[in-house]
Parts: structure tokens; C-alpha cells; sequence
């Protein structure tokens, strides 16, 4: 087929192509101002084309990738924060320590300020753990560490609570896997601090203050014993012992005091708790009105010792025995009921002790108590028993009767005691005339004997005697004086005489003229005066008054025409009250028991992972990256290592504990906060570095394919210019054309 029917000159088909190409020129020229691209397609510049391509899909990637590093630079600052908020916590704590140390104090105040701090710690340390929880972005926290885990098997701690007196076993801020054998020791004894007793005795004026027993098995406590006084110079004495949540309360009259002080005797408080704790003291009101400052009211605390103690040793870690005692003074790793801890590199296991029961778990050898109760200077020492086969705690208990003839009114006591020991297989009564050693047989818990030193003056108190009759007290007449003589003067009648003591009746005798003056002294502020005939048979009967046999009725017979006139007489009688022995004379055995020991072992129970660790890709393919590795700084032992306060800051060794783990956190976490810092900063300037280069990339893309702006208007200029004068060239190559058109 013919390109073209209509025949062209060749000037004009010349000019015609011409002007074609101009217009694709033109047209090109006109994409490139447009577009501002040299290279619009590959067609353009397949070189050039795809590589401007490759740069830009670099680039976009690049870009893509920044905003990944953005993301872990913000999980970053996420973590910064969390440490930096964590820190002023640890601060926070490091201050409550610092208020602990001010107030070491053994008194109430000063241990309850601790333990309100203590509490105030750990609420501190759960909120560091809820902080380090709450630093997550994006899926990912940096400050939980690998989740690795230590703790006690679930077995050991069952094992543990089955103690007797143990419950909520535990370990905390285990630091790597160990054994913690427990064992619970002492036989229960108790005994005060021997400061506490002299201050007492001091400042309430009471004096011989015992405190003394065994620990119940099943009662027992180890709460120490107070003892409050109100009153006031002239006034009664109120005494109200306490151990724990049980109080005695004891009031003590002005007759009371003015009867004892007549018959030369001090007032007692006596007790004995459920507890195993007995307490006995003398009471002068004189030398408590003595004790200045005191206003009639003040309280005297007792710290209450007991050979109870539990001690844990460890095997994997430094391989020590640490032994909390509640023989030791307060401050100085004394058991206290509650939770107990025990603080090893290891870990430390926690036990919740019951003061009650806990002596169930102990292992002890059989032991005998110092006697006690108002006669226990009857006993001299401490009494012997074969303890070979004992199987029961038990009290022997020991009482003593006696002759009313017996009484001694020269040494003041009995001169022969039948004392009756009775124990818990049998009761024998011996008989004691001397100070020494007597032996029962047969009365211990294992059939054996019980060897008791008896100081024989001492049982007095323990004594059941019955007064005086008349006969008796008849018998230890004495008169002197020539107004009567012995055969014409008896004691009838004697009754209402003061229980337990010892009278030396003393009646004068004056006649004057006809008549008789008879004035009865009983020696402790009673008196009674009858007058009389010379010449005629009397009975006389003295109704005393005052002191304390006011009201004891004495009867006396005069023969008749017995007496002399203008003559003075002085006759004297010895009787007893009635002993109605009004305290015990006791001592406790304590058998022998095996104990109970347990081990808490510590294993790992959480696997490591890396499902927090932070991997930042730094180019686009991959090659290289930064890992960032999640740092624990959580409390437990994985992480700061910052334990619970232990035992309610009772110690100082507690508190220096708690203070030495504060300041090794405080060096953990700076590392920590180093470690991030330091990936911070080599994140943040490939960060800066991509964003530049990016830059790089897209620069040296355009300038494979952008036009220059300036050229491509100059072509286009120029090539209007050339259209313009084609076109011309093409109108003259027609015009001969048009001359021919004319002659027409």
C-alpha cells in the first residue's frame, strides 16, 4: 500500500519531516518541564531508569526501618522512665531505713514506729515491682529480665508447715538454688532480763521480784510481762500483772498493809499463767510511797526470756547456721511470734511462727525448774531427778503440816514438818526436822526418786498447822513477879488468834488495896484491861482490841484469895493462829522430746526466655542489628535483690540488711541504666545516620532522571523557533503551487 497518493515536491516532503520532528521534540521537551524528569519510563533510559528505581526501593525501605528504630527507641525511653521513677523509689526506701535507724529503741513506741516503717518498705518495693510491670511498650518490657525463676518446691514447703507451730513457709529473694534445713530447739525455760527486774524493783518499789517456769506446749507466748501500779501515798495499792492479752489484777488494802506490817510480813502478788510464766513479788507500802516522781501510777515492762529457739542452715551458699532465739534480748535476733526470716546469700526462708505451739517442734533434754511460788526458799538449789525415762511435762507439788506444840517460838518456825511430795505417780509424806537432803521414792514420772534439799525454816509457808488450844499456850506460861504465883493463875480458853503467826501474850498484873488491874498485850497492837477482886475466884475474859486479833477472845482462871495487894505480876504466853498455808511450794519437770526438723529446697521453676529482649534491625537487609537485652529490676532475686523487710525491722541486724541490698540495687540499676543508655545512644545515631542517608539515596536517584529545568525551557524555546520558520518554509515551497492555481 502507498504511504501517500498525493505526490509531494521534495522541498516540501523535506519541510514536512522537519516539522515531525520538531513536534516530537517538542512534545518531549513539554513531559520533561511538566514531569521535571529527563527519564520518565524505561524507555527513556533503561540504565538510568532502574537505577533511580533500585535508589528509591532502598529508600522506601530505609524509611520503613526508620520508623521500626523510632518504635525501639520509644520501648527505650519506655524502660529509661520506668528506671528513673524506680529510682526515686529505691530513695524513697533508702529514707524509711534511714527514719528505722533513728528509732532502735526497745521500748513499745520505738518497735511499733519500725514495724509501721517496715510495712511502709515493703508497700515501696511492691510498687518498684508494679513499675517495672507497667514499662512495657508495644508488647515489649525491658526491665523484666529473661523471667527466669528460683523458689521453693511446693513439697518442702508442705514438709515445713507440718512443724507444729510452723505455718507459711517460704523463701524469698532466692538468688540461686540451696537447701535451708530447719530445727526448733530449747526446753522452754523461762527467764527475765536481769536489767528489766532491778528497774522494776526500782522504780515501782516492790521488791524480791521473781519471774520463772517452762513454756507451755499448747498456752505459751513470748510476750513480755507488765506490771502496772496505780495508787498514791495513804491510799490502796493496785497491781495489775499482764502477759499478752490475759491480766491479773491484785488490790492491796491499808488494814491489809497495817496488819502485815504489825506482824512483820511483806504482801505478796502471786500467779501463775496459762502460759507457763510465774511471777511473784513483795509488796511494802512504805517503800513504795518512798519511790519518788511516781504520782501513785506507773508500768514496769518485764522482757520475757525463753530457751526456745529455731535455726536454719544452708548447704549451697556460704554454708552458715543463723538462729533466731527467744533467749535474746529484743534488737538481737529474737524470735517473735509472727513471721520470722532468716536472711542468708542464698535466699531467705520465712516461717510463720506460732508462740503457742511451737514448742511441740522442739528438740530438748529432760530439765528441772527452780521451785517457785511464796515458800521456794524452802527448797535450796534445784531439786535432783533421774530425768532417764521421764515422758511427761508435770509440777510436783509439795505441802507441809505440822504440830501446833511443834512451833519453835525461839527460831520461829517448826521444829518437825511432815511435808507431802506428790508427783505424778505417787504422793509420800517424809518427815523433816533438819535442814538437808530428803529423798521420796517412787514419785517421779518413771517410778524413780526425787532428792529435794529442804531449808526447814522456809516451810513455814507451806505449813497447815491448827492454833494454839489452851492447853498448849498453858504450857508455855511463865510469870514473874509477887503478885500471883504459877499454880494460881491458867489459861483456860484461847480462840481468834491471827492465822499464821507466831503471839507472845503478854498480860501484867497490878494490885492495888483490894483490887486487881489485869492489861493483856498480844504484841502486834491489840489490847484488852480487866479489873478485879483480890479475894475472890475470877475468870477472866480478854476481849482484845485493835491490831490484827482484834476480836480473839483469851481466857484466864484466878483462884480465889490468890493474889497479893501492892504487888505487880507479868505473865506471859506463847500460841500460834491457825497455818493455813496460803502458797505452794512447787518445781516443774520438763520431759524430753525428739523434735522435728524440715528442709526447704529452692529450685528453679521459670525458664529463661528472650521474649523481652529488644532486637533492633539497623539496614534493610538485615545484616545488621542490636540487640537489646532486658534487664530484671524487679525486686526478687533475679533482679535488685531487694528483700522484704525482715521481721518487722525488730533487729538492727534486719535493718542493716535492708540497707546493704538498697545500695547494691542502687548499683544494679545504674548498670542497668548504663546498659540501655549506652544501646540508646548507638540506636539513636544509626537513627540520625538512616535519616541522612535516605537522603543520600533519594538525591542520587533524581539525579539519574530529573531534568534540568533550565535547559529543557531553552530547547523548548529554540525548537518553537525552528517549527515556526518550518512552517515558513513549508508556505514558500507551496507558493509555486498557488501561482499555477491562478492562471486559472
Amino acid at each position: 500500500m502507498a504511504t501517500n497518493d498525493i505526490q509531494l515536491t521534495g522541498g516540501i516532503r523535506s519541510n514536512l519531516l522537519l516539522l515531525q520532528q520538531l513536534s516530537g521534540k517538542l512534545d518531549r521537551t513539554q513531559q520533561r518541564l511538566a514531569t521535571g524528569n529527563k527519564i520518565n519510563g524505561a524507555i527513556d533510559g533503561p540504565v538510568a531508569y532502574f537505577a533511580s528505581k533500585g535508589l528509591n526501593r532502598r529508600a522506601d525501605d530505609l524509611a520503613t526501618l526508620k520508623d521500626s528504630i523510632n518504635q525501639s527507641v520509644s520501648t527505650i525511653k519506655a524502660a529509661d522512665t520506668g528506671m528513673t521513677k524506680i529510682e526515686t523509689l529505691i530513695e524513697q526506701a533508702k529514707g524509711l531505713i534511714t527514719s528505722a535507724y533513728q528509732n532502735l529503741g526497745s521500748d513499745s513506741n520505738s518497735v511499733a514506729l519500725r514495724k509501721s516503717l517496715a510495712e511502709q518498705y515493703n508497700t515501696l518495693l511492691r510498687q518498684i515491682d508494679k513499675l517495672a510491670e507497667d514499662s512495657s511498650y508495644q508488647g515489649k518490657n525491658l526491665l523484666l529480665g529473661s523471667g527466669l525463676r528460683l523458689d521453693a518446691t511446693s513439697s518442702s514447703k508442705s514438709s515445713t508447715n507440718a512443724l507444729p507451730g510452723v505455718t507459711t513457709s517460704r523463701v524469698t529473694n532466692v538468688t540461686k538454688v540451696d537447701d535451708y534445713v530447719i530445727d526448733v530447739t530449747g526446753d522452754g525455760r523461762i527467764t527475765p532480763n536481769a536489767s528489766d527486774i532491778a528497774d522494776a524493783e526500782r522504780d515501782r518499789g516492790i521488791s524480791n521480784l521473781v519471774i520463772s517456769g517452762f513454756q507451755s506446749k499448747t498456752d505459751g507466748n513470748l510476750d513480755p510481762v507488765t506490771i502496772r501500779y496505780t495508787g498514791g501515798k495513804g491510799k490502796a495499792k493496785t497491781f495489775t500483772v499482764t502477759e499478752g492479752d490475759v491480766a491479773v489484777t491484785k488490790t492491796f488494802t491499808l488494814q491489809q498493809w497495817e496488819d502485815a506490817k504489825s506482824t512483820g510480813k511483806s504482801l505478796n502478788f502471786d500467779h501463775q499463767f496459762a502460759s507457763g510464766t510465774h511471777i511473784n513479788f513483795d509488796i511494802d507500802f512504805d517503800q513504795i510511797d518512798d519511790v519518788p516522781d511516781t504520782n501513785g501510777l506507773g508500768t514496769s515492762t518485764i522482757e520475757k526470756l525463753v530457751d526456745l529457739g529455731v535455726s536454719v542452715s544452708n548447704f549451697n551458699g556460704v554454708g552458715q547456721e543463723i538462729t533466731r532465739s527467744a533467749n535474746n534480748l529484743l534488737g538481737q535476733q529474737k524470735l517473735a511470734d509472727g513471721e520470722n526470716s532468716w536472711n542468708f546469700d542464698t535466699g531467705t526462708p520465712r516461717l510463720t511462727i506460732d508462740e503457742r505451739t511451737i514448742m511441740q517442734s522442739a528438740a530438748y533434754s529432760a530439765a528441772i525448774g527452780e521451785s517457785y511460788g511464796r515458800a521456794a526458799s524452802g527448797i535450796v538449789g534445784t531439786p535432783s531427778i533421774a530425768t532417764t525415762g521421764i515422758s511427761n511435762d508435770f509440777t510436783y507439788t509439795f505441802a507441809a503440816s505440822a504440830a501446833p506444840g511443834n512451833f519453835n517460838f525461839t527460831t520461829g518456825h517448826f521444829d518437825t514438818y511432815a511435808v507431802a511430795a506428790t508427783g505424778p505417780f505417787s504422793t509420800a509424806t517424809l518427815s523433816v526436822s533438819a535442814d538437808g537432803i530428803v529423798t521420796f521414792s517412787s514419785i517421779a514420772d518413771n517410778g524413780t526418786s526425787v532428792e529435794v534439799n529442804f531449808l526447814r525454816s522456809g516451810l513455814n509457808g507451806i505449813t497447815v498447822a491448827s492454833a494454839s488450844d489452851a492447853t498448849q499456850a498453858d504450857g508455855t506460861e511463865n510469870v514473874t513477879g509477887g503478885a500471883v504465883s504459877a499454880g494460881n493463875i491458867a489459861l483456860t480458853s484461847i480462840s481468834g488468834m491471827a492465822e499464821n503467826l507466831a503471839h507472845k501474850i503478854t498480860v501484867n498484873l497490878k494490885t492495888d488495896g483490894s483490887a486487881s488491874t489485869f492489861v493483856l498485850d498480844d504484841g502486834y497492837g491489840g489490847k484488852a484491861l480487866i479489873t478485879g477482886d483480890l479475894n475472890s475466884a475470877q475468870v477472866l475474859s480478854f476481849v482484845i482490841s485493835g491490831g490484827v486479833n482484834s476480836g480473839a477472845i483469851i481466857q484466864l482462871t484466878v483462884g480465889g484469895g490468890s493474889l497479893r495487894a501492892d504487888a505487880e505480876a507479868t505473865l506471859t504466853y506463847n500460841a500460834i493462829g491457825a497455818f493455813t498455808a496460803p502458797d505452794q511450794l512447787r518445781f516443774d519437770v520438763r520431759a524430753a522430746q525428739t523434735g522435728f526438723t524440715s528442709t526447704l529446697n529452692t529450685i528453679q521453676v521459670t525458664d529463661g526466655t528472650e521474649q523481652n529482649n529488644l532486637t533492633v534491625q539497623l539496614n534493610e537487609t538485615n545484616t545488621n542489628q542490636v540487640t537489646v537485652v532486658s534487664r530484671n529490676v524487679k525486686t526478687d532475686g533475679q533482679g535488685l535483690a531487694i528483700d522484704f523487710a525482715q521481721n518487722d525491722w525488730l533487729d538492727r541486724a534486719d535493718i542493716d540488711n535492708a540497707a546493704a541490698m538498697i545500695d547494691a540495687a542502687k548499683i544494679r540499676l545504674r548498670s542497668t541504666a548504663s546498659a540501655l543508655n549506652n544501646n540508646l545512644d548507638v540506636i539513636t545515631t544509626r537513627l540520625e545516620y538512616t535519616k541522612e542517608f535516605i537522603d543520600v539515596l533519594a538525591e542520587g536517584a533524581n539525579k539519574l532522571v530529573q531534568a534540568d529545568q533550565n535547559e529543557e525551557g531553552a530547547n523548548m524555546l529554540q525548537l518553537q523557533t525552528r517549527q515556526q520558520l518550518g512552517t515558513i518554509s513549508l508556505s514558500l515551497a507551496n507558493q509555486a503551487q498557488q501561482a499555477i492555481l491562478r492562471l486559472f
